[in-house]
């Protein structure tokens, strides 16, 4: 019957605790493959400045800076050769490496061929990141305030920052166009200043939305600022160079000094955007650490009740049986006595 007991106690029980441990740590795997993805996209924000920097240099014919372009790749190197077996960017990071260290070798070119080469580059990168963000699960993120971080540094950002150097470099390639090209020309300067605009907007509108939808009580803080700066620069940025009557009025010292700031307020917002997005993702890591600790003391202690009876009965003391009192012999029936009055005279007969 204790058997029985502990049995239908247990069953349920363990049965329960098995689906919560197997939820609970599918979970936390996923939370930490989202933590490898930040990671993996923090490399990648240097290597985009550094690789949009080499391209205006290139455009615009000055020496771009090698150094800065050969750290970016090796600190990006380094943590695909951590993290990309798990986040399958291997291939991909092998391609654009590749892709990159043919453009340090390339000699003086035209700005056009330089804008394009440039370019082929970005576009890899930019491939990079999806690619970061979809295998590391951070696509699949479902808190409102986490999905839009996600959203903003590892697509809208990056997309911003290189939209923004093209825009720059078009700019200083139509500085030196014929005149005899003043729509084309101009053409081009309004389609780049729209790819600029759309993912700087949408990146404005998502992380006000996570600030909205938030229960951080840094994320409004840290981030509203920031945002504000890198508006204000790019818009600036747009500004800058205008069509003016079918002509192109370029001003490129003023426009170089404007995409140095986009680029410094761009990198600040990634690491607010980054450090705040880890935050609320390793909150929730050690959240379903005590689920697992909370299920681990349910089980324990359910266990210790299913035994306790059983424990209690080969515990108690055994009664010792009481041996039971000899009974004493039946009493013989007695003797038949004749009465002496009844009894015949000796030798009568």
């Amino acid at each position: 019957m204790h058997c029985l007991l502990a049995f239908a106690l247990m069953a349920p029980t363990t049965l329960l605790f098995t689906r919560v441990w197997g939820s609970v740590g599918e979970r936390a795997r996923f939370a930490q493959s989202e933590r490898n993805g930040i990671q993996y996209i923090r490399s990648l924000g240097q290597l985009t400045i550094a690789l949009t920097d080499a391209q205006s240099a290139a455009v615009s014919g000055r020496p771009f800076p090698r150094d800065t372009i050969t750290r970016a790749v090796e600190a990006t190197a380094s943590v695909d050769a951590r993290l990309g077996g798990d986040l399958r960017t291997h291939e991909r990071w092998s391609g654009l490496r590749a892709k990159i260290e043919a453009l340090a070798a390339l000699s003086a070119v035209d700005p056009a061929t330089a804008f394009s080469t440039f370019g082929e580059a970005t576009d890899m990168l930019l491939a990079l990141y999806k690619e970061v963000r979809d295998n590391s699960q951070l696509t699949r993120e479902q808190d409102v305030d986490a999905s839009y971080l996600q959203d903003g540094a590892a697509q809208q950002l990056p997309e911003a920052v290189v939209a923004a150097g093209r825009f720059m470099d078009l700019a200083v390639i139509a500085a030196g166009r014929p005149r005899n090209d003043p729509a084309g020309t101009a053409a081009n300067l309004l389609n780049a200043r729209d790819a600029v605009t759309y993912p700087a907007n949408d990146l404005a509108a998502g992380l006000q939305a996570a600030v909205d939808g938030t229960s951080s009580r840094t994320l409004s803080g840290n981030l509203l600022s920031r945002l504000d700066r890198f508006r204000r620069g790019m818009e600036t940025l747009t500004a800058t160079t205008v069509p003016v009557d079918g002509r192109t009025a370029v001003n490129t010292a003023a426009l170089r000094d404007v995409r140095n700031e986009v680029q410094t307020a761009a990198s600040e917002l990634a690491a607010t955007i980054l450090d705040e997005l880890d935050l609320l993702i390793s909150a929730r890591i050690e959240d379903l650490g005590r689920q697992r600790q909370t299920a681990a003391v349910t089980l324990a202690v359910a266990v210790l009740l299913a035994l306790v009876p059983l424990t209690v009965r080969l515990v108690r003391p055994r009664r010792r049986p009481v041996a039971n009192p000899p009974v004493p012999p039946a009493p013989q029936p007695a003797e038949d006595v004749v009465p002496t009055w009844r009894r015949e005279p000796t030798g009568a007969r």
